[in-house]
């Protein structure tokens, strides 16, 4: 996974997936998140005869971005969407500076040129008040933003990938995905650290009329 094109500084020095993710170039430890997810849910098939077409919600700084981009041929695309500007460039990402509610499904896929994209991932996360509640609803929030958009924007059979702080709220988050994915699971990736009460919700095989 080494990728030496670009300086990083990556936050909070003092563990083992900070300084892995400092040695091989990547803008953040999250990325070994994101590679936990795919090696057990595959979310890049191989052999792929079309065009993949990947959205990431909350790209800042970009390092889930770059684990995409070692997972997509030529022409592929992954559109990035972030209210914060990200330093890395790729000819396979198209980067919005803009607030997920001031995005348009139609632009998402004029941009890409596609009529679907195949993935949508999720990393977003409310800015932290330290009182539990209240950074779990706003969490939730956040992830029903992301859900609305991923029903508008994904192919029928497509994937997506979400980041939410675990709470009361979650098992009803939950059933709301499981009507219309063939299949959800809860992951917690070993790289997630130990007091953080973040979890992911994959969804599989997306279901466009339900």
């Amino acid at each position: 996974m080494k990728n030496k094109n670009h300086k990083v500084q990556t936050k909070r020095p003092g563990d083992f997936f900070y300084h892995e993710a400092k040695e091989q170039g990547f803008l953040a430890r999250s990325v070994f998140k994101l590679e936990e997810i795919d090696k057990k849910y595959r979310l890049f098939p191989t052999n792929r005869k079309e065009p993949f077409f990947v959205i990431d919600l909350g790209c800042a700084p970009g390092s889930w971005l770059q684990y995409v981009y070692k997972k997509l041929a030529p022409n592929d695309r992954v559109v990035g969407i972030d209210l914060s500007n990200i330093s890395i460039f790729d000819e396979k990402l198209i980067f919005f500076q803009k607030d997920i509610n001031d995005i348009h499904p139609k632009e998402l896929s004029e941009a890409a040129n596609t009529d679907g994209f195949n993935l949508v991932l999720s990393d977003m996360a409310p800015k932290t008040t330290g009182i539990k509640s209240t950074d779990q609803l706003r969490s939730i929030e956040l992830c029903e933003m992301a859900l609305e958009l991923a029903k508008k924007t994904l192919k029928k059979n497509g994937d997506f990938v979400i980041k939410v702080f675990q709470g009361n709220q979650v098992k009803s988050f939950v059933e709301s995905t499981k009507k219309i994915f063939r299949e959800v699971k809860i992951f917690k990736p070993e790289s997630s650290r130990k007091e953080s009460f973040e979890i992911y919700i994959v969804a599989k095989g997306f279901l466009p009329n339900n």
